[in-house]
């Protein structure tokens, strides 16, 4: 199952899907899982959910995972081609000068610049750059010659998957990852029947605003709970220790206490992390409080759904190169995999 696993990782990891413009994931998902369930569906923001009938099916386990990732967008194409940009998500501005990008349908190569060291002033040196003082550069000596690229286009980062020591190194581990560990379960669970139903939402827009959670769990009845599965930050690098590290990389999973958008229903977060120390899982809690999820959302519908989400540990999230431990991932699916199993045991 793991090394399965790790393919689906690699595989959706190299795709480029950002919010608005995830049909290149949504459909290598739908091929992934379309014998392993009974009934797949999109909906019109452009969730994909899977769903798989249970021993008990008038209880329903609620799983989730965002397929978008952090992007750009072509803004404007000056005079002298080089082009402007916008970003879609959460993106740092001061570690994009030199990054190598792909525009357009077409994957246009760039990098994007700002000016030459030598050519900024001492008193200016130390300043972050704004998004709207860089540039991407592709090579054109004027706008006419800028081809196959137009406003409103997406642009991604151009990085590929590798495998190096133990660790994962790719772009978009938030949240491919968690759509790695999705599909596994729903695979895992091919030819036999889970307790209960799983009803299984891949969802778009995350990254700007948790828009594809809003519609997630509409409509939907007897969900005992949702185990929301995601990519989360982890800081253990930083030189000068402040609040961080919100995870560790080789600690295991990462358990959300609270965060911006949830506190996480208690009943629910004793019980999953009481399964972990049951199947001597190692997990870790996500120290810091900000940040959001889908589970802010799905937690609010209705009556109220109890939430829980359960993150992988990611150095450099939302930048050109993430990584992640594979002995985490491992374990990510384990836990992910024991909740699933006993979700008929979980009273609320």
């Amino acid at each position: 199952m793991m090394g399965r696993s790790l393919r689906y990782l690699k595989h959706y990891s190299d795709l480029c899907a950002a919010a608005g413009d995830e049909s290149a994931i949504r459909e290598c998902i739908r091929r992934d899982i379309g014998d392993s369930v009974d009934d797949v569906s999109v909906n019109p923001l452009g969730n994909l959910t899977a769903v798989k009938g249970g021993k008990n099916r008038s209880k329903t386990l609620l799983l989730t995972a965002h397929m978008d990732e952090v992007a750009f967008m072509v803004k404007s194409i000056e005079k002298n081609g080089t082009i402007r940009f916008y970003p879609v998500g959460g993106v740092v501005p001061k570690i994009l000068p030199g990054t190598s990008v792909v525009l357009g349908k077409k994957k246009i190569p760039g990098v994007i610049g700002t000016r030459a060291v030598h050519l900024v002033q001492p008193q200016e040196r130390d300043k972050v750059p704004d998004i709207k003082e860089l540039f991407i550069d592709v090579g054109a000596a004027g706008k006419e010659e800028v081809k196959d690229v137009e406003a409103g286009e997406y642009i991604y980062f151009r990085s590929a998957f590798l495998a190096q020591g133990g660790l994962c190194f790719g772009k978009a581990f938030d949240d491919r990852a968690g759509c790695a560990v999705v599909t596994t379960l729903l695979r895992k669970h091919r030819d036999e029947q889970p307790g209960v139903s799983i009803t299984a939402v891949y969802t778009a827009q995350e990254e700007v605003g948790l828009r594809g959670a809003s519609t997630a769990a509409f409509g939907r009845e007897g969900v005992l709970f949702n185990l929301n599965l995601e990519g989360t930050t982890c800081s253990d690098r930083e030189v000068k220790k402040t609040y961080s590290p919100s995870t560790e990389l080789g600690e295991g999973p990462a358990v959300t206490v609270m965060d911006r958008t949830m506190i996480t229903n208690r009943k629910l977060l004793d019980w999953v992390l009481g399964l972990a120390r049951e199947r001597s899982i190692p997990c870790q809690l996500k120290r810091t409080v900000t940040g959001g999820t889908d589970g802010g959302r799905i937690h609010l519908t209705g009556e109220g759904i109890p939430s829980v989400t359960v993150a992988v540990p990611v150095r450099y999230i939302h930048a050109p190169w993430g990584i992640l431990s594979r002995k985490d991932f491992d374990n990510y699916i384990r836990l992910a995999a024991a909740v699933v199993e006993e979700a008929h045991r979980f009273k609320a």
